[in-house]
């Protein structure tokens, strides 16, 4: 008696890479709460004109200082940093960028108020 033989493929399904939040979209996170507000007065979207710009502005702010750490990691990273370039790092820095930041957050939080005040 002839023996058949059958090969079977079992797919097994991998494991989930680890979950992160979800990242935010930064185009749309404001047009969600526009559409809530919708119906409402101008006020509530002149607000949200601004909040938007706000968030823009808190965005680009970050990223220089992201950027900034991201130099200074490098220059410590070489073999043997120079401390010519190390000094340098140490006097530009993005001291306006954060003093910026901070104005930018604080002018969010009262935005976010305002709406929250309306909803």
């Amino acid at each position: 008696m002839k023996r058949t033989t059958a090969a079977v493929a079992v797919v097994v399904p991998t494991a989930p890479a680890a979950s992160s939040p979800r990242e935010p979209d930064p185009a749309g996170a404001v047009e969600a709460l526009r559409a809530r507000l919708a119906g409402t007065t101008a006020r509530e979207h002149v607000v949200l004109d601004f909040l938007e710009d706000d968030l823009r502005e808190v965005r680009t702010a970050l990223s220089a200082v992201a950027a900034y750490v991201a130099n200074v990691e490098a220059a410590l990273g070489e073999g043997e940093p120079s401390g010519e370039r190390l000094l340098s790092l140490a006097r530009v820095g993005p001291w306006e960028r954060l003093d910026y930041l901070s104005t930018v957050l604080a002018s969010v939080r009262r935005r976010l108020a305002q709406v929250a005040v309306r909803m």
